[in-house]
């Protein structure tokens, strides 16, 4: 007796599958029925996010630190549903791209607006000086808007530019009264007063220029050299270990830097 054959109804022998051809029908039947599934999920996923308004928006292709200058492959875009929380972040990589981050910036971290900010631009009639400062200036990132002040009283900080105008006005070499003088002949000139011939020409320059004034506040211990610097650079350190920072200022305020960091402490003073 034929055990894997059987009669059909038109009387036909017929050979029964064997068991290796029934496993691979089974599993085919079992790979077709995943298939149908996924599509079946896919289409209907397709339908939902096509009824629902996406947005490119720029990510971190990997970790910006702060006070870094952000390049094009610091930077990935990817789209997302849209809303109105994300108005802020950037849609291109070339808004993004060269601007100084003002935090710290995960991977795949999206990147809005207030996050990064472009690099401080040198104004007119000003100067950049690296100047060493005492304690820690890591926080300190282009941009940051500083005063400086020196760790001794304002009798021990030269300023060769207001000593020679105010040399030809009075004998007395009193430096406190030379940078009270000074500081008044800047107010009037800042009033729109004639120039003053006796002066070189030099008070009215600075009276133009924010920050200007001679560091007339102290208090023995510290003295205010520069009332506004601006960071143009990362700090960075030089080769005698030295951490060193640019700064943009008017010329005057460099020159006293450049006269008495040598000699003293410099702090920086973040508004």
């Amino acid at each position: 007796m034929d055990l894997f054959h059987h009669t059909n109804k038109e009387g036909l022998s017929v050979r029964k599958p064997t068991l290796k051809q029934r496993r691979a029908m089974r599993q085919t039947r079992t790979v077709l029925a995943a298939l149908c599934a996924g599509l079946a999920v896919f289409f209907a996923l397709q339908s939902i996010s096509s009824s629902v308004a996406t947005k490119t928006a720029v990510t971190a292709s990997h970790a910006i630190k702060r006070g870094q200058t952000i390049r094009a492959d610091d930077l990935k875009t990817v789209q997302i549903a849209d809303s109105p929380a994300l108005a802020n972040t950037f849609s291109t990589t070339d808004d993004a791209k060269g601007l100084i981050a003002q935090v710290n910036i995960e991977t795949g971290s999206l990147i809005a607006r207030p996050m990064a900010r472009a690099s401080p631009v040198i104004g007119h009639g000003l100067t950049t000086i690296g100047v060493k400062l005492s304690g820690s200036s890591t926080g300190l990132i282009p941009g940051n808007r500083v005063a400086l002040v020196g760790s001794a009283g304002c009798s021990a900080v030269p300023n060769p530019p207001a000593q020679s105008s105010a040399a030809k006005q009075q004998p007395a070499a009193n430096p406190t009264a030379n940078l009270s003088d000074e500081s008044g002949a800047e107010e009037e000139a800042a009033q729109g007063q004639s120039e003053a011939s006796e002066s070189g020409g030099e008070t009215d320059d600075n009276a133009e220029v924010p920050g200007e004034e001679m560091p007339t506040q102290s208090d023995g211990q510290t003295c205010m050299l520069v009332k506004l610097a601006t960071v143009t650079g990362n700090p960075h350190r030089d080769d005698g270990g030295n951490v060193t920072t640019q700064f943009a200022m008017p010329p005057q305020d460099a020159a006293r830097i450049m006269a008495v960091q040598e000699r003293m402490p410099i702090m920086a003073a973040k508004f």
